[in-house]
């Protein structure tokens, strides 16, 4: 494999740096965006920073040209998030639904939709949330109950969602319901793009262990939908989900999330060299030796991101079956980085707040947060599945 980039390559990241070191206010220069969303201001802070990404035409670098991007390759991509980390820049609030909805919409969509969503999508004017998994059709989601029944040119739809981050501030939703109701399971569903502020559509955030609310309950009840917010093809929902489920185990992972890992592990070392209890820590052969183990598996993770990029070029920027690998180590390994973060500050690790916290008490909450990484996207146990059967062909 090799690890050099082209000289195109790199005049691509340094132009990337440079626009970013003459465009970031000062002030933003940490990761304010969709993890610290009790902080005043953060969404304020939020849209405005991805609206200069959009002027700039760095919202969605991968994306064609014709539609607001640079046709970056996924190295550009990878360089440029790179980037991002390097100047420290905020997490776009766009970013995860750029990559999530986006290609369904550059893929599925009638021109009608991408002229009417894909600027503002870009631009964060309007904020989207995942409206996948229901009470009852998480990791099964072929069984989910949520319906939209056709009223002439409307569907009305009926139904419940939940664990649907940031509901409760996104204007639009990228709905899987069942439109064919006799039809087998996997083909009677369809992807709508509802609007939130619809009549019938509420929403109820769901306070989790972190202190956190962006996950949230959303019911539907007899909320009328146009039959042009419909993607693609009726009955055709299933194929376009596994393509947005593929990119958020596949780019997200591989550009955000093993970037975020990698972040954390070298905070967690700069922080244990510091503060009385962590020096303590790094003199312990066996937490020398868990540190270890965690460097390795970040490493790991790193090369396993140099393989997916392989994979995109290969495949036309469109992830496989491959990425459940990503989304089992990248998770797993969070996992086990945060909860030796704890243990490396002793009685200092789980205070939350006040002078004694650790790092403004992130490591804490990033603990708690992590727990539900092995779920989101996939748990583990359906990607050790798809892993086993899809690129093993091991038996059912």
């Amino acid at each position: 494999m090799d690890f050099s980039f082209s000289r195109a390559e790199l005049g691509f990241a340094e132009e990337a740096r440079a626009w970013l070191e003459a465009n970031l206010p000062a002030a933003w220069r940490r990761d304010h965006c969709w993890t610290r969303v009790e902080e005043p201001m953060w969404l304020e802070i939020a849209r405005a920073w991805q609206r200069l990404l959009h002027h700039g035409g760095w919202a969605a670098v991968a994306w064609p040209r014709e539609h607001g991007g640079r046709a970056a390759t996924p190295v550009e991509r990878w360089l440029f998030d790179q980037a991002l980390d390097e100047v420290g820049a905020p997490r776009p609030p766009a970013a995860s639904y750029v990559d999530l909805i986006g290609p369904a919409l550059l893929r599925y969509g009638s021109e009608a939709q991408r002229r009417r969503f894909i600027r503002s999508l870009l631009s964060g004017e309007e904020l989207w949330c995942q409206g996948f998994s229901e009470p009852g059709a998480g990791s099964d989601l072929a069984a989910l109950r949520t319906r939209a029944e056709r009223q002439g040119n409307t569907l009305v739809v009926n139904g419940q969602k939940v664990w649907t981050s940031h509901a409760d501030i996104a204007d639009w939703c990228f709905l899987l319901c069942r439109t064919e109701a006799e039809a087998p399971k996997h083909k009677g569903l369809s992807l709508l793009l509802v609007d939130m502020r619809s009549p019938g559509v509420t929403v109820r955030p769901l306070r989790q262990m972190t202190g956190e609310a962006e996950f949230c309950e959303v019911f539907f009840e007899d909320v009328r939908v146009p039959g042009e917010l419909l993607v693609g093809a009726p009955g055709a929902g299933w194929q376009i989900a596994m393509g947005i489920l593929a990119h958020e185990r596949g780019p997200v992972w591989t550009f955000t999330f093993q970037r975020k890992i990698r972040r954390s592990l070298e905070d967690l070392l700069r922080t244990a060299r510091a503060h009385p209890a962590g020096v303590r820590a790094l003199r312990d052969p066996v937490l020398r030796q868990r540190l270890t183990q965690v460097w390795i598996e970040v490493e790991l993770l790193r090369l396993a991101g140099y393989r997916s990029l392989t994979r995109l070029l290969r495949n036309a920027g469109e992830p496989g079956t491959e990425s459940s690998i990503e989304k089992v180590l990248g998770s797993e390994t969070d996992q086990h980085l945060q909860e030796l973060a704890l243990d490396v500050f002793g009685a200092y690790g789980p205070i939350v707040s006040g002078t004694h916290a650790i790092e403004g008490g992130d490591r804490p909450r990033a603990y708690l947060y992590s727990r539900s990484e092995t779920i989101m996207g996939g748990t583990s146990e359906i990607q050790r599945s798809l892993i086993a059967q899809r690129l093993l062909g091991l038996p059912r």
